[in-house]
């Protein structure tokens, strides 16, 4: 079954998507049969965008000031939002912030406060509004500090991960540190890292989508950061990446373009 609403919608969402960046992951068919559900059932359509506290926002000058493009970031959220709302679709989007999943990697905890504060102000309109929440992850969600990885996957990675996926993100991992933070780490404490991060991210992909997920199991992800990003989610949830809508502009709180 495909609504007309749901054929339009989608058009208009696929067209944001090529614009928003060369070579986007494109939009699947399982967002449509998602959004014939929800007015199937008269429900309205759950949005998750998560929003990651960089180790690489230290660089930025002054964290209570946004950059051009995080005000502009809640501007494309609120066109989203009346194209569902104009198409008779009700809409709960939520933002997550999240910490980073290796404590090398977390932004200063003044830092994060002040950045987290900032972001509040700037959304404080459209939180009035009621389709837009948000939440911090680890402490509104997961109810602890730290994200916890999947025991599996942190034992035993090369199970559940190829040795050229690993070294790709390893490689990955290498300029992140060298172009957006000031850490110097070493090569074994980076591969550790990187395990780390792999095994967290795997859990949280299978949490997500679980009966116990906190926007149910049926949701659409709306990144702020790229779709290859999410790889590693698909460990337990192998059909994660499906329900990816590419959107928005990725990583609005760099200060220098994305490629």
């Amino acid at each position: 079954m495909k609504y007309p609403q749901t054929v339009r919608l989608t058009e208009l969402l696929k067209e944001r998507n090529q614009r928003v960046r060369k070579n986007n992951q494109r939009i699947h068919s399982w967002v449509l049969q998602y959004l014939d559900s929800c007015l199937e059932r008269n429900e309205p359509v759950t949005l998750v965008t998560q929003w990651c506290f960089s180790k690489g926002l230290e660089r930025r000058s002054c964290l209570s000031v946004p950059t051009s493009k995080e005000i502009a970031l809640f501007l494309e959220m609120t066109e989203i939002y009346r194209l569902f709302e104009h198409l008779g679709f009700r809409v709960n989007w939520y933002i997550t912030f999240h910490r980073g999943y290796v404590t090398s990697r977390r932004l200063n905890s003044s830092k994060e406060a002040e950045y987290r504060a900032m972001i509040g102000r700037v959304a404080c309109s459209y939180l009035d509004e009621g389709w837009l929440l948000l939440l911090d992850w680890e402490d509104d969600i997961l109810g602890h500090n730290q994200p916890l990885p999947n025991p599996e996957v942190l034992t035993n990675p090369e199970r559940f991960v190829s040795p050229r996926a690993l070294e790709q993100e390893f490689l990955w991992a290498v300029r992140w540190l060298e172009d957006e933070t000031n850490l110097c780490l070493a090569e074994g404490q980076i591969r550790q890292d990187i395990i780390y991060q792999i095994a967290c991210e795997a859990e949280e992909g299978r949490f997500l989508t679980s009966t116990a997920s906190p926007f149910g199991r049926d949701f659409l992800l709306v990144p702020l950061e790229i779709s290859e990003q999410y790889d590693f989610f698909c460990i337990f949830a192998p059909e994660f990446k499906k329900r990816i809508v590419s959107v928005l502009p990725p990583y609005p709180w760099r200060i220098k373009a994305v490629e």
